[in-house]
Parts: structure tokens; sequence; C-alpha cells
């Protein structure tokens, strides 16, 4: 399984010496048909105890707003992940499943996205010796997306200013954006330096910093895509350049 690391995410501080490693295999996932799994691994050679928290996402004037499901708002909850809590013993991991439940309320021609929260706190039973007195645990906070029933024609506009991308999705779809500024010839791993990927949400503006490899380029490739491919589009960005669509 792929690992993700910590410098990615959420950290969670707690009252312990060194840091609770787990890993992640992916920060986003997409549903299919309304169903997801995450899988979280435990490296250490101690039990961790893992809850998960979710939030639903909305777009405000561009920005992201966070929702965190609570006792308050139960009867709005629509994704349920199980098992909410449990145990991870010494270097295996554990899968969740993600299932997305929708309300009554809710349009089918509109994408839908949620946050979890992964939470490790090492575990030790009674009577166990507690091998590190002071630990740092860190998790994971990746997005679930559940697609709308069918793509929405693409909508967006995207501005290089030779240090970032401004990407501004106006469309009804989510769109998944590949950006690449490598020379001719570059393959394998060393596109990894010159190419980035960015998914902006219905109604999302988006900053998207560069590699350096990629800061200064004077042209960058863009492929915009839908969820299921039914619209695409392919471009070549100049720097001070604002492409629309």
């Amino acid at each position: 399984m792929k690992t993700l690391r910590y410098s990615l995410l959420l950290a969670a501080l707690y009252t312990y010496e060194n840091v609770a490693a787990i890993g992640i295999n992916s920060m986003v996932e997409f549903a299919h048909e309304g169903k997801g799994t995450f899988t979280i691994s435990n490296s250490e050679d101690f039990r961790q105890f893992i809850s998960v928290a979710v939030s639903s996402i909305s777009i405000e004037n561009g920005e992201l707003v966070k929702t965190p499901y609570t006792r308050e708002n139960i009867d709005s909850w629509s994704l349920i992940v199980r098992p909410a809590r449990t145990i991870i013993d010494a270097n295996l991991s554990k899968s969740f499943k993600v299932s997305y439940k929708p309300l009554s309320s809710e349009l089918k021609d509109r994408d839908k996205m949620y946050q979890l929260t992964f939470i490790p706190t090492p575990y030790f039973a009674k009577g166990e010796s507690i091998k590190h007195a002071v630990q740092v645990a860190i998790g994971f906070a990746p997005i679930f997306v559940v697609p709308a029933e069918k793509d929405q024609e693409l909508d967006y506009d995207v501005t290089y200013d030779g240090e970032s991308i401004q990407l501004n999705n106006h469309g009804n779809s989510y769109i998944r954006a590949f950006f690449d500024a490598c020379p001719e010839f570059t393959k394998g791993k060393a596109r990894e330096s010159c190419t980035k990927i960015a998914y902006a949400m219905s109604g999302r503006r988006l900053t998207i910093p560069l590699t350096p490899n990629m800061v200064g380029a004077s042209t960058i490739k863009v492929d915009i895509s839908t969820h299921y491919l039914t619209y695409k589009n392919t471009l070549i960005l100049q720097k001070n350049q604002t492409s629309k669509v």
C-alpha cells in the first residue's frame, strides 16, 4: 500500500514523547456507487486507537466551509464511516468503509464533498508497559467526493503568473486539472518534479502553488476533465495569461 506520511495533513497533538506513525492509502477518494474505502496502517510496535470524525464541505464565495458532524446535526448526516473507532495492532492495517446515504433534500446533479479526520492515540491495555512516555500522535484528514450522477459542462478560467496558478471553477461539476511543465522527453519519476494535479469543486477559487521546477516556465500544458470524462479540454498556458472556457 502506498503510504502518505505526516507532512501532508492534520497534526493532532497529545501528551506523549516521539511520533506515533500511521499511514494512509490516499488523501482523496471518489465514491463508486456511493461507496469508498480508506486504509490506515500502523507502523509502530504498539497498538493504536483510531477515531474518525466527519465534516461536510460546501463552497461559499470560492472558499471551503466545513460543518463537523455532531449530535446536534445528526438529522443532516449523509455519510457513514465504519468503523468509527477501532484499534489497529502493531505493524498491521485496517480498512474503513465509507457509505453515502443521500438525503431527500440533496441535488443529484451536484457533487458532494466530505473531510474525514483519522486521529490516532497510542493504546496500551491494562498491565502493558508504556514504551514511550511522551508521544505526538499525528493523523490525516483526507477528502471524500461523491460525484454528481452526470457531468456538467466545463466552465472555468485559469491564470498562470509565473509563481502559481489560479483556477476558478464556475461549473456545476468538480474538475480535475493536470499541469505539465516538463521539458520534452522527460520520463518516469523525473516528471514528478514538473507536474501537478489539482481538483477544483464547483464554485471553488483555487490557488495552486507550483513545484520549484515549474516556477517561471514559459508555458504550462493543462488538461482539464470532468469526473466521467464527458467533457475534456487541453490548453497551453503562457505566463501572465488567462484562459477561459
